[in-house]
Formats: structure tokens, C-alpha cells, sequence
């Protein structure tokens, strides 16, 4: 299945809650890849355990790792999209390119930030960043992750 090229990661995250809500998402809708880079507090001692759990429970993959550039370096994914607000980014996600190279064998990272401000202007450099056409303002993580692996599982369908 192209969907299990997919890994969603959630970065610089503070909140359990954020955590859990992303963990369930990905792993509700399929997806097999779950990993945090750079929690912080009670998302580190709390939310990361739980997300794990979660896991195994689902028969998913989760991982933990300190930064996103640990993320890069270890997976090494062949195209890295990071979701910032428009202001932010150079260009729109394009969600029929990203299944194009899903169907070519291609790895695909989808990165969220998980805390205010989101990614650091350095951790845009690590990809490219993207925001999604129509929304205007910053919606959080796991809202705008809905819309964006929910669209790619219509569209992975076709």
C-alpha cells in the first residue's frame, strides 16, 4: 500500500494531548509511521509513553528521537514537507504529486510543528515548506494533519 511510505511526524511539541490526538489520527487512518522529534515536558514524559503504547496496541510503528534533523538523518526520506502557515511557505502542497511518488516507490516525511510558533525557520531549511491552499491562518497540528492525510488516503485510493 503507498500509505505505508508515508511518515507523519509531529515536532516541537509540549502538550500529551497534542500527542495522543496525533497518534490516533495517523494510526486511524491507516498510516503506519508515527514519529515525535523534540518533545518537551509533560508531551515527553507523558505523551510519548502513551503514544507508544498506542503502537503496539494498533500494531504501528512509533518512534522518539531528540531532533528533526536525527528524523532526516536516520530515515532519510526521499521528499520532506513541512507545514507551516502561507507566510511561511514558498509553495502550496501539491496532494497529486505526493501520491504520483508514493505510487514511484518514493518515501514521503509530512512534518507538523507541534507547539507555538510551530517550526523554527532552520527546521524549514530541512525540506519544503508547504501550507495548504484555502487555509489562511495557522489551524494547529492535528486539524491541519486531518486534512492533509485525509486527503492523501481519498486521493492514494483512485
Amino acid at each position: 500500500m503507498v500509505l505505508d511510505r508515508v511518515t507523519v511526524v509531529l515536532h516541537n511539541v509540549f502538550s500529551v494531548y497534542r500527542v495522543l490526538e496525533m497518534a490516533r489520527l495517523v494510526y486511524g487512518l491507516g498510516f503506519k509511521t508515527f514519529i515525535v522529534t523534540k518533545a518537551s515536558g509533560a508531551a515527553a514524559h507523558e505523551g510519548v509513553p502513551q503514544a507508544s503504547r498506542l503502537a503496539i496496541k494498533t500494531n504501528r510503528n512509533f518512534f522518539y528521537l531528540a531532533d528533526l534533523n536525527d528524523f532526516i538523518e536516520l530515515f532519510k526520506p526521499d521528499k520532506a514537507y513541512l507545514f507551516v502557515p502561507k507566510t511561511y511557505a514558498r509553495d502550496a502542497f501539491n496532494f497529486d504529486e505526493v501520491v504520483e511518488l508514493l505510487r514511484d516507490g518514493k518515501n514521503i516525511a509530512l512534518v507538523f510543528g507541534g507547539g507555538e510558533p510551530g517550526l523554527s525557520r532552520r527546521d524549514m531549511e530541512m525540506g519544503e515548506a508547504v501550507y495548504i491552499v484555502h487555509i489562511e491562518d495557522d489551524i494547529g497540528a492535528v486539524p491541519l494533519a486531518s486534512i492533509v492525510l485525509y486527503e492523501l488516503l481519498l486521493r492514494s485510493r483512485d
